[in-house]
């Protein structure tokens, strides 16, 4: 019985996505959609640079211990009772690679958990632990390969524990997690396989350039550039610097537009080195399939309950109708939504709005609803949030040369779903399009474009991306 509480203990402790946590905090970014997709020391290294990387390191090794010791305490009754009996310890450090894999609240989306694994090893046995360290750390710097030396460990971890004398049930549980070290690194086998792995580099967490490419066709200094939308101003203020959004209007987006290339004909006569394109997540959402008609929504009973107390606003209907509330629940999962309903009456009982989707999340706050001013066929339509976001930005920054952001702007706020560069600030984007100059309505302009200065050429539109970070 002992085994099971320490195990959900551990798992209590691994559910604490510290490279999730510190990326959002620190950039602003899921760190789950960039790099390898993973949440760990290793992707948030790559993305994020060294020191961000080592912080995270060290917080996935703590808790581990930290679950380690708490469970050898209760069971043993003392802190450092793990002296006397492993197991309790064991257990839990096994629930915290288990959480920090599969964490409940991130839909079972975590990391790879190979520093929670290092946390274990140096709670179970420090000389196995010095032992392991200086092995992987070796592999990584001959090899470059941090996936390399994380299989390596998973087989050396139970070999060496063997070798010092610790029994069968202690062998055996860190056998489990190397075998399951294999099976989360299996995409990175893949990789290796085909020789696309990327290599590992302690310098890592350098900004991302927008493409190798070439412009596809050379922008035309003195092109006639887009106007701004009806009640929309071309410039705005922020951060020091004077701002020009261009609205660049399209035909309607569908299903039958690939998203990686509708926009390219459009923006590449006025985009210019150093812009930012803007497109938004409607468009890129029905490109995907994701805009889905509302005669073949049918709301189950809680859609409908829950939907009854959602505030509703003048901006958009939000999850305030069953037909949208279905879809949340489809997208996010029930549990998330009701867990999200349950904060969101507690927040305001204290006067604060808000947390309803900050707890569902991206996907749920995405979900847009038919209004009266929507661009028909869509004002019959419920538009989910797009799928992968992130790739999306990127394939087009490939295509036109500079950096790319999909966001979802209105009149209530910006927020930035995926970005061809994870330095790519929301706080920035949300200062330079908080009067939404795509407008909400039939302008069809589902895409734009960022530049210091509508008469800049390029050298002054450098500043816009030396406030990304």
């Amino acid at each position: 019985m002992y085994r099971l509480i320490a195990l959900l203990i551990g798992y209590a402790f691994g559910c604490l996505q510290n490279g999730y946590y510190l990326s959002k905090k620190t950039a602003g970014i899921d760190i789950r959609d960039y790099g390898s997709g993973g949440a760990g020391m290793t992707n948030v290294t790559r993305i994020l640079g060294t020191k961000l990387g080592a912080v995270v390191l060290t917080a996935d090794m703590a808790k581990a211990a930290a679950a380690f010791l708490l469970a050898s305490w209760i069971f043993n009754g003392a802190l450092f009772g793990w002296q006397r009996d492993l197991h309790p310890g064991l257990y839990a450090g096994l629930g915290v690679v288990l959480g920090h894999d599969f964490p409940f609240h991130m839909r079972f989306r975590g990391g790879k958990g190979v520093a929670s694994t290092l946390g274990l090893i140096l709670m179970l046995d420090w000389r196995v632990a010095l032992i392991v360290y200086a092995v992987i750390l070796a592999i990584a710097l001959i090899v470059k390969y941090i996936s390399v030396a994380s299989l390596f460990m998973s087989l050396l971890i139970p070999a060496l524990l063997a070798i010092f004398g610790h029994g069968w049930e202690v062998v055996s549980v860190t056998s489990f997690l190397g075998a399951l070290a294999w099976f989360m690194h299996r995409g990175n086998i893949a990789r290796l396989i085909k020789g696309t792995e990327s290599r590992f580099s302690f310098s890592g967490g350098k900004r991302m350039p927008a493409s190798k490419t070439v412009f596809p066709q050379p922008p035309t200094p003195d092109a006639e550039l887009p106007t701004p939308n009806t009640g929309k101003s071309l410039e705005i203020e922020a951060s020091g610097q004077t701002y020009a959004r261009f609205p660049i209007r399209t035909h309607v987006i569908t299903q039958d537009d690939d998203a990686a290339d509708v926009f390219i004909p459009y923006l590449t006569p006025h985009v210019r080195e150093g812009d930012i394109v803007f497109i938004s997540e409607r468009a890129v959402a029905c490109t995907q399939s994701r805009a889905i008609p509302m005669r073949d929504i049918k709301p189950r009973r809680l859609a409908v309950f829950l939907s009854r107390y959602v505030q509703k606003t003048p901006h958009g209907i939000g999850l305030g109708i069953p037909e949208t509330m279905e879809m949340a629940l489809r997208e996010c999962g029930v549990i998330n939504i009701l867990f999200a309903a349950v904060v969101s009456v507690i927040g305001k009982l204290f006067g604060r709005k808000g947390w309803f989707y900050r707890v569902a999340g991206p996907k749920a706050r995405g979900i847009d609803g038919p209004c009266d001013n929507t661009l028909p066929p869509y004002n019959e339509y419920v538009v989910l949030a797009p799928d992968k976001p992130v790739r999306v930005a990127q394939a087009i920054a490939e295509s036109i040369g500079v950096h790319v952001a999909i966001v979802d702007a209105n009149d209530l706020g910006v927020n930035l779903l995926g970005a061809s560069d994870p330095k790519l600030r929301e706080s920035f984007l949300a200062a330079v399009l908080r009067d939404n100059p795509l407008g909400q309505s039939s302008e069809q302009t589902p895409c734009g474009i960022i530049r210091v200065s509508p008469q800049g050429a390029g050298e002054g539109s450098n500043a816009a991306l030396n406030e990304i970070g």
